[in-house]
């Protein structure tokens, strides 16, 4: 089934599948291993979700029809979410480190939201006349 989003739509169903598989993770990563580990796995899901929302913040939290202001949020928004996570998961490394697979694990599978939410969409890039 496609669907079609647009924009901030996206950004924001990224937000909330990262969210979930987040909720998803800890959930499991507790009932498996204890409380210490699902804390790690949180602040993983965290390491993914926060620069995510961010960028989505920079770029579509303006509404702007002037194509160079787009173009500098877009650029403002990624070399953000790049800070942001090189900063979060330096900590994340400190703060975790006995923990740091139940980290990682989570934070890779919160990456795949965005294929989920292009897969949902359909691939379909083919414009329709």
């Amino acid at each position: 089934m496609r669907t079609q989003l647009r924009g901030a739509a996206i950004a924001r169903a990224v937000c909330l599948v990262q969210l979930g598989i987040l909720a998803l993770s800890v959930l499991l990563t507790g009932g498996m291993w204890g409380r210490s580990q699902a804390i790690a796995a949180m602040y993983g899901g965290l390491v993914a979700l926060i620069p995510t929302a961010w960028f989505a913040f920079r770029v579509f939290g303006r509404r702007t029809q002037d194509p160079q202001q787009m173009v500098g949020a877009f650029y403002q928004g990624e070399i953000g979410k790049f800070a942001l996570t090189a900063l979060l998961f330096g900590l994340g490394a400190r703060l975790f480190a006995q923990q740091f697979l139940a980290l990682m694990v989570t934070y890779v599978a919160c990456l795949l939201a965005y294929w989920l939410v292009l897969a949902r969409m359909g691939f379909d890039f083919e414009k329709s006349s």
